[in-house]
């Protein structure tokens, strides 16, 4: 095989021009892209590190205001809340205050009225007892008088039908008259009522007496079969009958 000395010299010539040409016109502009490229991504990742820490900043700067504006809120609230309190006590008291001289005014209207009403019930108790105190008495419903009594009811036995009237005489004979007083007759008032009875039935009758306090005041007197409540508290009986709704 011959190989040519000039050959070779003019493919090595090619190739270093080849060589120059490609590092002038593409190896350096491509280095110069790469290396453009290079700076402009560190231009950016600089920018980039810059707004980060420029967010950073403004992150914290974010947080530290909200929690300064909690720590504000909170001593508003606090401060609110004491004002409240104070406010309440204040609102409060004055509300006892009110109450208790409220308490007072209407305790002492009640007692007024109490006694207002407590002097009227007592005023009319007191007509009322007075006008039943004279009723019972102008009725006759009470007799103090032991005597006036037996007399009283001697005239009515006198007044019934003649064999009414008989009827009771026999049953006084046989078993003579009772007589219930608030307190003991005297040996006097005695004989003077058996002598009033004897003259009454024509013969001299026996009158058994008793004493009880419940009466009150006046007699009850049993002549015969008939029998004469003469006392207060019989009196009472009937007016309370007659006023008590049934």
């Amino acid at each position: 095989m011959h190989i040519s000395l000039w050959n070779i010299a003019l493919q090595t010539i090619n190739f270093l021009v080849l060589v120059f040409l490609l590092q002038r016109f593409l190896y350096k502009p491509i280095l110069a892209v790469i290396a453009e490229r290079r700076q402009k991504v560190a231009r950016e990742q600089d920018a980039a590190a810059i707004e980060r820490q420029q967010a950073e900043k403004l992150k914290q700067d974010y947080l530290d205001k909200l929690a300064q504006l909690e720590n504000e809120k909170a001593a508003v609230l606090q401060l609110a809340q004491k004002q409240a309190e104070v406010e309440t006590a204040e609102l409060r008291r004055g509300i006892e205050a009110q109450l208790a001289d409220l308490q007072v005014r209407q305790t002492a209207r009640l007692r007024s009225e109490r006694e207002q009403v407590e002097r009227e019930l007592r005023e009319q108790a007191v007509k009322l007892g007075l006008g039943i105190a004279e009723r019972l008495l102008r009725d006759g419903a009470v007799v103090v008088d032991p005597l006036l009594a037996l007399q009283m009811a001697l005239r009515q036995v006198a007044a019934l039908p003649e064999s009414e009237r008989e009827r009771c005489f026999v049953e006084l004979r046989r078993h003579g008259g009772e007589l219930t007083t608030v307190s003991e007759l005297t040996a006097a008032q005695r004989t003077q009522m058996e002598r009033e009875l004897a003259a009454a039935c024509g013969v001299e009758g026996k009158l058994l007496t008793h004493v009880d306090p419940r009466l009150l005041q006046g007699v009850e007197l049993r002549i015969g079969h008939l029998s004469f409540s003469l006392h207060l508290q019989a009196g009472l009986e009937r007016v309370k009958l007659e006023i008590l709704p049934r």
